[in-house]
């Protein structure tokens, strides 16, 4: 009874303050763009990282809370033909998370394009999902103005891109006093199903073992720390300059995006698609923020032939 008294109690509060909202501050004094244009060759820290199969590098990045293991579904599927690398975000999964300030989508890029040319991904392919897909965005960016023969081509699934309204759980944890008494408060497993259920469009189909998994990864040391600072973080207040960037990024790029979105929604995707000038988009109905997921088989087909079509680069298509 004691048990679930504090579960109820929990839920309740959860509820109401996402019923209310927060008053989410973004960290202004972080560095911008101006200052990670010309970012060094060498990383402080190793990011978590595996590889299988052979053949042109598919490098994964994984989104907000999350890790490698949201690609699990997908990944030996296309191991059949490439070698596909996952990584997971300083902050997240089994990378380090150290007490600093610096985890915005250009520090996670300057690190993810110092782990490309560390380890020598020559025609790499690109795709990373809703934070990381900001992050893979800006490693684009940085790749294109000073190794343009290293990208193939980039993949963007449901994508932070421009300045908008934080999803209502990111604005509680961006919110001081509040986030981290959310965070250290609420038992991992409600706070994890609770998420799930706006990132998944049919709750039905949120496996237990996710749920477990991803409240494990909020254990680790200082995993709560880098949550919260990344969702500080998650829009750098010169995002709207950075965007600029895009119309220079013409590699093949392919967007993916669901219907339904409630963490990114669609006019974010159809905004990137006018912006990215050899752009291709796929709208999918019926499935939630997080396609690979919930869907994967919905995906695959989309991913396969966008992919193995990119062998060379193609002239950017007119629109």
């Amino acid at each position: 009874m004691k048990n679930f008294s504090t579960k109820a109690l929990a839920l309740v509060l959860w509820s109401v303050i996402f019923s209310f909202g927060g008053c989410a501050v973004m960290d202004k004094n972080i560095p911008g763009w101006s200052q990670y244009r010309n970012p060094d060759k060498v990383n402080e820290l190793q990011l978590a990282s595996s590889s299988i199969g052979e053949g042109n590098p598919v490098l994964l990045i994984h989104g907000f809370g999350a890790s490698s293991y949201s690609w699990r579904h997908i990944i030996a599927p296309l191991a059949q033909k490439y070698r596909v690398i996952t990584i997971d975000l300083k902050g997240f999964g089994e990378s380090p998370k150290p007490r600093d300030d610096l985890y915005s989508v250009y520090e996670q890029a300057r690190l993810v394009r110092n782990f490309i040319l560390e380890n020598d991904l020559q025609n790499v392919h690109i795709i990373g999902h809703s934070y990381g897909g900001g992050v893979a965005l800006v490693t684009s960016v940085y790749l294109a103005a000073s190794h343009p023969n290293l990208q193939n081509s980039l993949v963007l699934m449901d994508s932070i891109a421009y300045p908008q309204d934080l999803p209502d759980f990111v604005e509680v944890l961006a919110t001081p006093g509040l986030g981290p008494l959310i965070i250290y408060a609420i038992p991992n497993t409600i706070q994890v199903k609770s998420l799930l259920k706006k990132v998944y469009f049919n709750d039905a189909l949120i496996p237990q073992s996710a749920i477990d998994h991803y409240a494990g990864n909020l254990d680790k040391p200082n995993a709560k720390y880098a949550t919260l600072t990344t969702a500080r973080q998650m829009l750098p207040t010169d995002l709207q300059q950075f965007s600029n960037n895009y119309a220079s990024l013409t590699i093949p790029t392919l967007i993916i995006w669901s219907k339904d979105d409630e963490i990114v929604p669609l006019e974010i995707g159809e905004r990137l698609h006018a912006d990215l000038p050899n752009s291709k988009m796929v709208v999918l109905n019926d499935v939630g923020h997080a396609i690979q997921e919930e869907q994967p088989s919905l995906l695959l087909p989309y991913l396969q032939q966008f992919l193995d079509a990119g062998t060379h680069r193609t002239a950017p298509n007119s629109k």
